[in-house]
């Protein structure tokens, strides 16, 4: 039971991250019945990707990462989709992370960026280093404290009870971006070999897991969402006008939630939400992202690398935040489900209708992002 209830907060703290900030920008003009529908749609999508990720673990006998997987039963080209799109996407989410930790670190402890991702860097060095029971308990404790500063975020921050109408209009080309931005907010799908691992590949256990974790993040996303477009339609019209035609930036945002707050202290509440919403994400990214590295690289050298190349990337290159979650979402939609799918066959796996409609699901996150880049 105990690894259980680990395996649970584990999914649940992978997937609540950089959604909190993303979907109110992304949705804004979604009404509350089509919201649910989405997310009712991408949690099921996450859950059948990450449950035929593990089938795979199962029928591999031993959990290992999909690039480990691709390499031993996929062919040539289908090993280098994957390991490109893999490090590609681990690597870019975690840049993502390190960045929005170090601005909060900094905006804390008024630290110059370069020191404050470079603290992220030695501390996520430092939770890998720990032995598997203190790292789970730990992850744990972090993710109680998410909720409980998210509980006290929507309990705290003004808004009208009524539902919202607005004059905007949820436009095509807003469906096409939002689709692998939301994929993006429920991906635990490269964490599946460390589940499999950790449950000792019980499928039951797992499933448990993954539906109660990718359940949590599905209804706090749902409330947050609708707490912060409530606020901000009540509380100021002219930012609510902005933030509808999307000319609002992710630190504008958490100001106006921090003055909006019916609390003085909620400033401190926001950041330390922002802080522990990333971190957990981040472990998630993190475990799915050291085992194919510990396949070729030494587990010392593996974990330096994971953790200094964002470091690296972020003193380097500033990434816009909602092009690189969307960019993720595509890159995650070939590792999570085109991938594995295509290695059902050659790995003894029966194909079910739930399968092909998982593999529909994620060919549609793919074009919506191809059709961004082409054309805006």
């Amino acid at each position: 039971m105990r690894r259980l209830i680990h395996t649970i907060f584990l999914v649940a703290g992978t997937s609540i991250g950089a959604g909190l900030i993303a979907l109110p920008m992304t949705v804004v003009n979604l009404g509350c019945g089509a919201f649910i529908g989405v997310i009712a749609v991408m949690v099921w999508l996450a859950y059948q990707s990450s449950y035929m990720t593990a089938q795979l673990n199962v029928a591999h006998k031993m959990p290992a990462s999909i690039v480990e997987l691709s390499r031993q039963h996929g062919g040539k080209a289908l090993f280098a989709v994957t390991l490109s799109s893999f490090y590609l996407l681990f690597f870019g989410l975690l840049t993502v992370y390190f960045s929005c930790m170090a601005d909060t670190i900094g905006t804390f402890c008024g630290l110059s960026k370069t020191s404050s991702v470079v603290l992220c860097g030695c501390g996520l060095l430092l939770l890998l280093s720990l032995q598997t029971r203190a790292f789970s308990n730990l992850n744990s404790v972090f993710v109680l404290m998410l909720l409980a500063v998210i509980a006290v975020a929507v309990v705290s921050i003004k808004h009208v009870s009524e539902t919202v109408t607005t004059e905007a209009v949820f436009q095509a080309d807003e469906w096409v971006k939002m689709v692998p931005i939301l994929f993006t907010s429920f991906g635990v799908q490269g964490s599946c070999a460390y589940f499999c691992s950790y449950l000792n590949n019980d499928l039951k256990r797992l499933k448990t897991a993954l539906w109660i974790g990718l359940g949590i993040p599905a209804v706090i996303y749902f409330l947050w969402t609708l707490c912060c477009l409530d606020t901000a339609a009540s509380y100021d019209a002219e930012f609510f006008r902005r933030l509808q035609v999307h000319q609002i930036s992710v630190g504008e945002l958490i100001r106006f939630l921090c003055e909006s707050s019916s609390l003085p202290a909620m400033g401190v509440f926001l950041k330390l939400l922002t802080l522990f919403a990333v971190l957990t994400s981040t472990i998630g990214v993190a475990l799915g992202l050291l085992q194919p590295l510990q396949a070729f690289l030494p587990k010392t050298v593996s974990k330096c690398v994971l953790c200094f190349v964002p470091v690296l990337i972020n003193l380097t290159i500033a990434e816009a935040f909602l092009k690189v979650l969307s960019f993720g979402g595509m890159m995650l939609a070939i590792l999570a489900i085109l991938v594995p799918y295509k290695l059902l066959k050659p790995m003894g796996v029966q194909k079910t209708f739930a399968h092909r409609l998982c593999f529909i699901g994620g060919l549609t996150v793919v074009m919506c992002e191809l059709l961004t880049v082409l054309f805006g």
